[in-house]
């Protein structure tokens, strides 16, 4: 496992140093399906600029949907045009997209670090974010069988809440034994004329006995165990039929509908975020995970629900919890920042818009203690237009020497990363800090 962090983090330098430097982002949304783009809406509204990195299947699995039925407003949509819809509303608000996928993220120092990957080249894009969001979803389980992709939207689903309706008195199958196909096979039985559920095992695997046991008195409900289906049929661009591996007869069906899991897309996050069961990252009240700061929306971290409705309500909770951190960071920039280490003290430099102004001091001498409250006062008038920080002599001495502090205070001003002027010394420091405030 040492081994495994020691590669990893080797690679995220290593992808830093290929990364064109960005400005640091009041909010990077990591995603871009109804979720996410719910919480762009949000924050693009309420004055943020929102950069939300879309990844390599921009809108979600929702695009997939050929019928959507389910969505407030929208009687029938698919979920191509949903999802162009809400972007467009996005766009309006000068949402900005990026069409990349993040490869790496370290949330163990703040500013946090997001880096984003071409999808055509190896050109990558290093993000310095005060907050995230990440909406990255999950990734459906197949069965991998011929047909399946052929007529995925058209008879083959994962979702019956979402496409169900759309078979009523109609014979469809569920695949799968655990409760998700239980659940399925249940909410399909309510409109479908006849519902098989197919089960490679000899088995349920569902815990919820009782409702199994509802389900099996149904009339409408026939169970096939030791079953795998072998390929997937049809014509005129729908289902027909299943071909079944241990049978030379086939299933006559008009959809079938996938209960086999989903794998959440949380893989980046193992070293940094909490995660439970199954890979979902652990939220709190407001999405909060358990960084501050970084927040999961959607199927990412829901285990249960799984509808872009809740992703669409996940996000705008998000937004909201993100508009207050952001408040209080914008608060804390008021005051100056104590540097703690020198690569902490190089990402000020690099992702700071405006100039930078460091103070270096000693917590012994006297004029440097005199000098902090006019320090002070020019950081809370000018936070917005610049950068103050400071650095105690006593901790950092790589710093010195770099920067050639033969004395203190001595202040420092810096800009686009480089040094442009220096002050030494009581009176010519307070000349300085009074000059930027007239």
């Amino acid at each position: 496992m040492k081994g495994l962090t020691t590669f990893f983090s080797i690679l995220f330098i290593a992808m830093q140093l290929h990364a064109t430097p960005a400005e640091e982002q009041d909010v990077v949304i990591i995603g871009g399906g109804v979720g996410a783009m719910t919480s762009a809406i949000y924050l693009a509204r309420a004055g943020y600029e929102p950069v939300v990195i879309e990844g390599e299947n921009p809108g979600g699995t929702i695009t997939m949907s050929h019928h959507v039925e389910n969505w407030p407003g929208a009687e029938k949509i698919s979920g191509e045009e949903l999802i162009k819809n809400i972007r467009a509303q996005a766009e309006k608000w000068g949402v900005k997209f990026i069409s990349k996928k993040v490869t790496s993220v370290d949330f163990k120092q703040y500013p946090y670090k997001i880096v984003a990957s071409s999808l055509f080249d190896d050109d990558s894009e290093l993000f310095y974010a005060k907050s995230c969001i990440i909406a990255m979803g999950t990734t459906p389980k197949y069965l991998n069988v011929p047909g399946e992709k052929e007529f995925w939207g058209r008879g083959v689903s994962n979702c019956a809440v979402c496409d169900g309706a759309l078979y009523k008195d109609k014979t469809v199958a569920v695949v799968g034994g655990g409760d998700a196909a239980v659940l399925e096979a249940d909410y399909l039985s309510q409109m479908a004329k006849k519902v098989y559920i197919l089960i490679r095992k000899d088995q349920f695997r569902a815990h919820e006995r009782q409702r199994l046991d509802a389900l099996l008195k149904k009339d409408n409900i026939e169970v096939k165990f030791q079953t795998e289906v072998k390929q997937i049929e049809g014509g005129e661009d729908k289902v027909s039929q299943l071909a079944l591996k241990e049978s030379e007869n086939v299933l006559p069906i008009d959809g079938l509908f996938l209960a086999i899991g989903s794998t959440p897309n949380s893989q980046l996050f193992v070293d940094q975020l909490e995660l439970v069961s199954g890979g979902y990252i652990k939220v709190s009240e407001g999405q909060h995970t358990s960084v501050e700061g970084i927040f999961a929306i959607g199927d990412i971290a829901d285990p249960v629900y799984k509808q872009a409705i809740s992703a669409a309500g996940d996000g705008a909770k998000a937004a909201l919890e993100v508009e207050k951190f952001l408040k209080v960071k914008l608060a804390e920039a008021s005051h100056p920042i104590e540097v703690c280490n020198a690569e902490q003290f190089n990402q000020i430099l690099q992702s700071s818009k405006g100039p930078v102004v460091v103070k270096f001091y000693s917590s012994r001498c006297r004029p440097c203690i005199a000098l902090t409250p006019y320090f002070d006062q020019a950081c809370e008038k000018l936070h917005s237009k610049m950068t103050f920080i400071q650095v105690n002599i006593s901790k950092q001495y790589s710093l010195l020497d770099k920067y050639n502090v033969l004395a203190v205070p001595t202040v420092a001003v810096f800009s686009n990363g480089k040094l442009q002027k220096r002050y030494t010394g009581f009176n010519d420091v307070k000349d300085y800090l009074g000059s930027i405030q007239r």
